[in-house]
């Protein structure tokens, strides 16, 4: 008897393993840090990004297993704790006010982490071919 393999490598096992939320409070964190003001060309493409992202984080949802579903779970959590903490360090502490990127950026985290397990859910329910 012969036995097949199937390795699924490529660019989506890499899509699926990187926490993609991340990216956006990497891009908020890296110009409040140099002091790049989000405003004009900056801005748009902080937009673009985060919409991208967040297709991204869409397309993962979608037929996972517990394990890969609990870890995006875990990270939808993190990145809405570290959103929520660099908002109320930007104007608590420096006393900025969050810019209309900011609260794109936001947004579009809080979307993720909202969305995505409805999606899951969504799909799974598909999988067991569960009317509805």
């Amino acid at each position: 008897m012969s036995q097949v393999n199937i390795k699924s490598g490529g660019i989506v096992s890499f899509i699926t393993k990187v926490p993609w939320m991340l990216f956006i409070i990497g891009f908020l964190l890296v110009s409040e840090y140099l002091q790049i003001t989000l405003q004009g060309t900056v801005g748009y493409a902080f937009v673009t990004v985060a919409v991208v992202v967040l297709f991204i984080e869409m397309f993962k949802s979608g037929d996972v297993s517990p394990i890969i579903f609990l870890l995006d779970q875990f990270w939808a959590i993190v990145t809405v704790i570290l959103a929520t903490g660099l908002m109320t360090y930007l104007y608590f502490v420096t006393g900025k006010e969050p810019t209309f990127f900011h609260w794109i950026g936001f947004a579009i985290i809080l979307a993720d982490a909202l969305l995505n397990p409805f999606n899951s859910f969504r799909t799974a329910l598909r999988n067991f071919d569960v009317p509805g």
